[in-house]
């Protein structure tokens, strides 16, 4: 069954809504909200401006598989603008009922205190990455020396933050933060600015070597192990559908669909590299 998408600009004002399981269930139908933040690969447009991507691919499963085996009907909408992950993260942690945040979000503890997630969908791997002018890291120890006087850029709130921050404190004390809005931002400074760095997960990086941009990655700097989720408000009761559509004929990562989904978005290339860090 095919599902129809609507774009939804919402306030960053108001709080994300969308109908809880119980009231699809006793209604036979309902819509559920999808927050994102674009993330190569993972959320992004295509060439005629609609929103794509491999989550959105496994959503659309999700919507197809709950129908099929439910009896209901379900309708989706995207709401924010897909700018900030801190903004999508806090907005779907402040929102009720069928409410989902779509991104590279990481499954961590302390997320799970405050809001649910669904199983794992990938393993993430972390490229610490600068122009290609700055000398390669031999060894993360000697960070403080070979990128002194380059400044790192983090996306607030995210696990790439905590990476540069445990550096900082660890191996570069005179490190100096500063602080972008989302992933691409701190790209776009790298790219922009010869004395920087940043961490950028696998897709990120993925999408710069297919356009050419000049980025070097520094291999003894890469973080792995870490596996992205769905997020969903706390009170939601989405939880157990989505583990049980996850779970269903053999486990959803291991399905013709959700291989296909990686090469279509990631590419042949990218689903090898995918392969070799997890």
């Amino acid at each position: 069954m095919s599902t129809l998408i609507v774009l939804v600009c919402t306030s960053v004002y108001a709080q994300y809504r969308g109908d809880t399981w119980k009231q699809v269930q006793a209604s036979g139908g309902g819509t559920i909200s999808l927050a994102y933040v674009e993330t190569p690969g993972f959320v992004y447009k295509d060439q005629s401006g609609q929103l794509t991507g491999i989550c959105i691919d496994i959503m659309n499963d999700f919507v197809e598989y709950v129908e099929k085996t439910k009896g209901v009907s379900l309708s989706t909408k995207f709401v924010g603008d897909g700018t900030s992950f801190s903004g999508m993260f806090d907005k779907v942690k402040a929102s009720s009922g069928g409410v989902f945040g779509l991104g590279n979000i990481t499954i961590t503890d302390a997320r799970k205190k405050i809001l649910k997630f669904s199983p794992p969908f990938i393993t993430n791997n972390a490229i610490l990455i600068t122009q290609s002018g700055v000398p390669t890291l031999s060894n993360l120890s000697n960070i403080g020396s070979t990128f002194a006087g380059l400044t790192a850029y983090a996306a607030k709130g995210t696990l790439n933050e905590q990476r540069l921050l445990a550096i900082k404190k660890n191996y570069f004390p005179a490190m100096k933060i500063a602080y972008v809005s989302s992933s691409l931002e701190a790209e776009d400074k790298v790219l922009a600015d010869p004395k920087s760095f940043s961490y950028l997960d696998l897709a990120f990086y993925l999408d710069a070597l297919a356009q050419g941009k000049p980025l070097k990655r520094h291999p003894v700097g890469d973080k792995s192990s870490e596996r992205f989720g769905f997020i969903m408000p706390k009170n939601s009761d989405w939880g157990p559908l989505m583990e049980e559509f996850f779970a269903a004929n053999g486990g959803y990562t291991n399905s013709v669909s959700y291989k296909k989904i990686l090469t279509k978005h990631l590419g042949d290339t990218g689903v090898k590299l995918l392969a070799a860090v997890q």
